[in-house]
């Protein structure tokens, strides 16, 4: 199937050279004469990546592609800028677009970043298309959901900024800040509560706390150590500073698998709630 481009610009040569040359490698190209155009379209046609000018007349490039990130948060933005304006095109790079090329418009710098942009858009797409196993546990579950896709470096850079605690049998396990709200249980087992009531048991390869990571709200959940246990923090801001040195498409990732850590995770609660109707607790998991 041929990968589909949209190319916005006001100068019809532009839009005319850009599609000549994309079309020459078999990408499907469509053109849109400014902003409102190009949303148009959208409205009948999905797209793989956008080329889209800086300045155009009745929407510019930073705004189609605020509205663009909207209707498709992966979309792979490519602006094109004339010299004089690069300011503007660093200032797209840093609110979401994947390059940017100046003009005039140079065959070979195009091709060789729209390339890649597809190349970005497919290790992005493939994550969201690849379903890991559908499980909340294993021994290895933190690596196999949370950094799926991360290179062994990143994963052991990740885990690297963790501050390991050990708490003993009883002890509160904290989901504060400090020392990080998002925990990984490396050893033993933990009880979650709500109030005084009993609603999840953590294992081994565990974690909880991930939707920490999106607000900054305090947890309204209760950890206490089921036996003696090895707890990993992550402090939420620290996962901020990490990726602030590492590959923008590492940050999607680890969005898109934290969406689906979460998911899963709403998937067996809502399994426990269809089970467990009426149920009340046992002696045993007071315990």
């Amino acid at each position: 199937m041929k990968r589909k481009i949209l190319v916005v610009d006001d100068e019809q040569n532009i839009r005319e050279i850009i599609k000549d040359l994309l079309s020459e490698k078999e990408y499907e190209v469509t053109t849109a004469v400014d902003g409102q155009d190009a949303l148009d379209k959208m409205n009948y046609e999905q797209f793989d990546l956008f080329i889209l000018d800086i300045y155009m007349p009745r929407m510019d490039g930073m705004e189609l592609m605020q509205k663009i990130k909207e209707k498709y948060p992966l979309a792979v933005v490519i602006i094109t800028t004339g010299y004089s304006s690069i300011d503007g095109a660093i200032n797209a790079i840093r609110g979401g677009a994947f390059h940017y090329i100046t003009k005039p418009i140079i065959g070979e710098e195009l091709l060789n970043v729209v390339d890649r942009g597809m190349d970005h858009y497919n290790e992005l797409a493939g994550s969201m298309r690849r379903s890991p196993e559908d499980t909340t546990s294993g021994k290895n579950f933190f690596d196999t959901i949370m950094l799926r896709n991360f290179s062994s470096e990143e994963k052991a850079d990740f885990h690297e900024m963790a501050i390991r605690k050990t708490y003993e049998k009883g002890e509160t396990i904290p989901l504060a800040q400090e020392p990080g709200t998002i925990i990984l249980l490396e050893s033993g087992s933990a009880s979650v509560y709500i109030s005084d009531t009993l609603i999840e048991n953590l294992e081994e390869g565990q974690s909880w706390g991930e939707e920490s990571f999106i607000p900054s709200n305090k947890n309204f959940t209760t950890l206490r150590a089921k036996k003696d246990c090895v707890v990993r923090h992550y402090n939420r801001n620290n996962i901020i500073e990490f990726f602030k040195y590492h590959k923008e498409s590492l940050l999607k990732l680890f969005m898109i698998n934290l969406m689906t850590l979460m998911y899963l995770k709403w998937k067996k609660s809502m399994g426990k709630i269809a089970m467990f109707m009426g149920y009340s607790q046992t002696q045993e998991d007071k315990e």
